[in-house]
């Protein structure tokens, strides 16, 4: 049988004042969590690492490397959380107080209950609407204890399991003795305290005031006769939430915060200098828009819109110049970059003859750049100017960094800052195992950094790759450009391509792997015949490949002149091709496939 909301609501009352345990799940992972009422909390990893402690005088929230960040409560302080919090299911009775002409429910009426199972409890999931203006609010009951087993709101959910009430908890569970720090020493970085700046200025700002609000009037019957019609009701008003921007119409929209972006927007419209716009979850009638915008009573501007551009335009150049001088990483030390995880590409100024080359140099090799196809990437180069690196050779920064990580690093030294094409050295510090060897060094171009820095900062090309490209005077100025495309063979032109020439073992082996393709593809370019031979010397021996047709393929490039090359993919690997351009026949087959090492 279903119970009905009342008997549920009573149910969740019992667990108020109780002391609960359980495991919370979320987007943001799971966790243990102790609660014992009214205010002492704490939060557990999985890995038995607190996150969370809270009593009745102090909070302590717990940073990556084991140190606390303490805060002293007191009455008039506000706690600005991220994600979702936990009481959404271990008091979500608050959701819905008890009736009365004190209570404030922040959601409206129930839905029918239904019976479902969390986790492998049985409980009722009830749903109602968000008297804030947001989507429906689902919460399921536990059909044992009254605890809130589940929360979901759009995307947004949390779930319990394992829940323990009325343990007696150890007070020692909420204190902590381990390293701290207090909330204003965490409160350093720039960014911070900028925000924090602003929003104390936004808060003296004048407001917008509402002259009315839409609202809604829930009653709830008491007590009363049926039989006479006398009856005793409370009723609780609340109000739509509504967000409204404003901005002076002849400077400009600002762009939307975060905060009510994704509130959609209902009504604009232009008060003396301002202009205005109402955004809102909740469904508005029109006639309802235009009364709250009516109803706004707004400032006078705090200058001209003139002297407002002439502040921004000064603004934003002391926000460039800020981030300029940011980048250029004045102060940073090598050392705090060494080690650890070696996710910074570093580039490191060991030449301090001219600060305005040196922020020459950092601009062009940080700027966006076209890779040829429309795609803009730039170089993320985490930079260092500290005049003790004044001087500082490649073999000391390799002494420096040790076996890495960086397994790579830039260098701007006098050549760089001199130079009128400003070419930066890039230091190998690769392991011999793993690539060409520790201390290979090319200089780059800055606007070819973003394509060095982007690639073997994940890993994606080899150190080699470039350097084996640079020019003869030592500096990788970009990749050549891909040879000619002549045309693109299908299976079928293939096949007939194979059957020009049958006149080696390989191009017999060619032709019969052809065969045993259901689809074949090749882009056919034009190439110099010295390219293909020289690439081929070049190979090294390896025990892990299948090499075939490698002798005709040499002689067949080895003639001075261009010819077509394209490759065919077979299964773990491929078939290269020369073909002599005047009369489309087939010179030349190379194998290379990919032979797994013997397990004996």
């Amino acid at each position: 049988m279903t119970n009905s909301w009342p008997q549920i609501r009573g149910l969740s009352y019992s667990t108020i004042g109780r002391t609960l345990r359980a495991t919370v799940h979320g987007e943001a992972g799971d966790s243990t969590i102790w609660f014992g009422p009214p205010d002492r909390w704490r939060v557990v990893g999985t890995d038995g690492t607190p996150r969370y402690i809270e009593n009745e005088t102090d909070e302590y929230r717990l940073r990556e490397d084991g140190v606390a960040v303490h805060t002293s409560k007191s009455p008039n302080r506000m706690v600005a959380t991220f994600g979702l919090s936990p009481t959404l299911l271990f008091r979500a009775h608050t959701l819905w107080p008890m009736p009365g002409p004190m209570a404030h429910p922040q959601v409206g009426a129930p839905g029918e209950p239904l019976e479902v199972s969390i986790r492998g409890r049985r409980g009722w999931q009830i749903e109602f609407a968000d008297l804030r203006g947001g989507s429906p609010v689902t919460v399921v009951i536990d059909a044992e204890t009254g605890v809130t087993l589940s929360w979901r709101q759009d995307d947004r959910w949390l779930e319990m399991s394992d829940p323990v009430l009325d343990e007696d908890f150890d007070p020692q569970l909420f204190v902590w003795d381990g390293p701290t720090v207090e909330t204003e020493e965490q409160l350093e970085s720039p960014e911070q305290l900028a925000h924090e700046q602003k929003m104390r200025e936004v808060a003296a700002m004048p407001p917008t005031q509402f002259g009315w609000p839409p609202t809604e009037v829930h009653v709830s019957a008491l007590d009363g006769d049926p039989l006479s019609g006398a009856l005793e009701s409370t009723a609780t008003v609340s109000s739509i939430q509504v967000g409204v921007r404003r901005w002076l119409t002849e400077v400009g929209e600002p762009e939307v915060s975060f905060m009510l972006d994704h509130w959609p927007s209902l009504r604009r419209r232009v008060i003396g200098p301002w202009a205005v716009e109402l955004r809102a979850f909740s469904a508005i009638t029109d006639e309802d828009s235009d009364r709250i915008l009516s109803s706004l009573i707004l400032p006078d501007p705090p200058v001209s819109p003139e002297a407002v551009r002439e502040r921004a335009a000064s603004r934003e150049a002391e926000l460039r110049e800020a981030a300029v001088v940011e980048q250029l990483g004045t102060g940073r030390k090598l050392d705090d970059h060494l080690g650890g995880d070696g996710g910074a590409s570093l580039l490191i100024r060991t030449d301090f003859s001219d600060d305005e080359l040196w922020r020459t140099v950092v601009g062009e090799a940080t700027a966006p750049n076209d890779d040829g196809y429309g795609n803009q990437f730039s170089a993320n180069l985490l930079c260092i100017d500290d005049p003790n690196n004044s001087g500082m050779t490649v073999d000391q920064l390799l002494t420096r960094m040790g076996d890495g990580p960086p397994f790579y690093a830039f260098i701007a030294d006098s050549r760089t800052l001199t130079d009128p094409e400003h070419p930066i050295l890039a230091v190998d510090n690769e392991r011999a195992e793993w690539g060409d060897g520790r201390g290979r060094t090319v200089r780059i171009i800055p606007r070819e950094m973003w394509g060095i820095e982007n690639n073997l900062s994940i890993s994606n090309m080899d150190f080699r790759e470039f350097a084996d490209s640079a020019d003869d005077d030592g500096v990788f100025r970009g990749f050549p450009p891909s040879p000619p495309v002549v045309t693109i063979m299908e299976r079928d032109d293939l096949i007939a391509l194979s059957a020009s020439n049958l006149s080696t073992p390989a191009l017999v082996r060619f032709a019969e792997d052809l065969a045993e393709l259901e689809r074949a593809h090749a882009v056919i370019h034009e190439v110099s015949r010295k390219g293909l031979h020289d690439g081929v010397v070049q190979l090294e021996d390896s025990e892990n490949e299948i090499r075939d047709g490698v002798d005709e393929y040499l002689a067949a490039s080895s003639r001075d002149g261009i010819c077509h090359w394209g490759f065919v993919q077979i299964l773990a690997g491929h078939w290269s091709l020369v073909i002599e351009p005047a009369s489309g026949r087939l010179e030349a087959a190379m194998l290379r496939k990919y032979s797994p090492p013997s397990s004996d």
